[in-house]
């Protein structure tokens, strides 16, 4: 009976765990180059069972119940990195990357990477996040001043008519780390050559709200049968004890 609590209260710890994640794709459902989150869990390993102080057996080892699972853990968080839909903005400093790759931006932990392009200008004229966050080119910091801002497909930027820089975009060969909802840090990035940008476009996030809706709906009732599960067992185990008192 003991075991079988401790199952569910494991099972509730997974599914409040999928529930958080799943409450803040929904919470970053509009918000530009957000990635969905996901949840995986596994199983304990599974335990060999054998039947102790059985009368029938009086030398060797005790037989075989079988296999007994004691639950699942929480194996790791999976970010989703594939494209959002494209949706045009009409607004000249919200860029979209159509292809692969991040955008570069500094922040005061260093460089950081962004799908996000809901870009504005500074107070000094410079091309940075919602947050802040300078946009790099190759040069550095993109200065728009107060001029005529275009980028082209393959992110070149034109104050004016002029060629001033062009955007640094970046890919990466192994995982990257999200921070934020839409902030990523990774490792060796690699120059990706030939990026193709949308100027005046943004890319939403991948959430689907209805998908993420339903699977709330799931969680909790999968939460609620664990906590049935665990009331039952509860209670069996007071009137065992009960019971075992008054012999």
């Amino acid at each position: 009976m003991l075991k079988g609590i401790y199952t569910s209260a494991l099972g509730m710890a997974v599914l409040t765990k999928r529930q958080e994640a799943s409450a803040n794709n929904l919470a970053n459902v509009n918000t530009s180059g957000y990635k969905k989150e996901t949840v995986v869990a596994r199983s304990f390993p599974e335990m060999l069972i054998h039947r102790l102080n059985d009368p029938t057996v009086t030398t060797g080892t005790p037989p075989l119940v079988g296999n007994l699972s004691t639950g699942l853990q929480i194996h790791d968080i999976v970010t989703d990195y594939s494209a959002g839909f494209y949706k045009e903005s009409g607004n000249p400093l919200e860029l979209a990357l159509m292809g692969e790759g991040y955008f570069v931006v500094n922040t005061p932990q260093g460089e950081r990477y962004t799908r996000n392009g809901v870009f504005n200008l500074s107070p000094e004229g410079k091309l940075v996040t919602i947050d802040g966050y300078p946009v790099q080119g190759k040069k550095g910091e993109i200065v728009v001043g107060k001029g005529d801002f275009n980028v082209d497909e393959s992110g070149r930027v034109f104050v004016n008519g002029k060629l001033v820089d062009k955007l640094h975009i970046v890919s990466f060969a192994s995982p990257i780390v999200k921070e934020g909802s839409s902030l990523f840090r990774g490792e060796e990035p690699v120059e990706v050559e030939n990026p193709k940008i949308a100027q005046g476009f943004v890319e939403e996030s991948n959430v689907n709200a209805i998908e993420e809706m339903v699977n709330m709906i799931n969680l909790m009732r999968a939460y609620e049968a664990n906590q049935k599960v665990i009331q039952t067992e509860d209670s069996t185990l007071e009137k065992t004890v009960n019971e075992v008192g008054r012999i």
